[in-house]
């Protein structure tokens, strides 16, 4: 199960909104010691999510909380909205590259056409994966699991 602390905001009819903060990384991020994705998430300045969940912890307002995320999801999202664009990208790069090739445009409209392949296919891929839906276990995704 993948954590993240959260805090409630709100209760309503035994659910609870928990804000999850979008500000920083993991500690090893914020040490400057990590990949580097915290640095990413505060140039990007995103904003917090809340989530609404049932309250079957009774927790009450203003407590910090743990939700939690299963590894199969989490990887199911990660190769979906990453890995998969990703791929498409250089697929297409490389598609385009060959068809380049073949029209035998010079060296700079091989290198722009590769570029547009990719960025065409990668984004392709990604609006894909905005607008269709998902084949995840329904709307209980995300866990309340303890009060911290």
């Amino acid at each position: 199960m993948i954590e993240q602390q959260g805090k409630v905001v709100g209760i309503n009819d035994g659910l609870i909104q928990v804000r999850l903060g979008g500000m920083n990384g993991c500690s090893r991020c914020d040490s400057g010691k990590g990949c580097g994705a915290g640095v990413f998430g505060r140039m990007l300045r995103r904003e917090p999510v809340v989530l609404e969940l049932e309250n079957d912890i009774d927790a009450s307002n203003g407590e910090a909380v743990i939700v939690g995320i299963n590894e199969e999801v989490y990887l199911r999202l990660v190769v979906r909205l990453y890995l998969l664009p990703l791929l498409a990208g250089l697929a297409g790069a490389a598609l385009a590259y060959y068809l380049a090739r073949l029209a035998e445009v010079g060296p700079i409209g091989i290198d722009a056409i590769s570029l547009l392949g990719g960025i065409v296919s990668g984004a392709a891929v990604a609006v894909r994966n905005r607008y269709f839906s998902i084949e995840f276990p329904g709307p209980g995704i995300v866990h309340l699991l303890r009060v911290n």
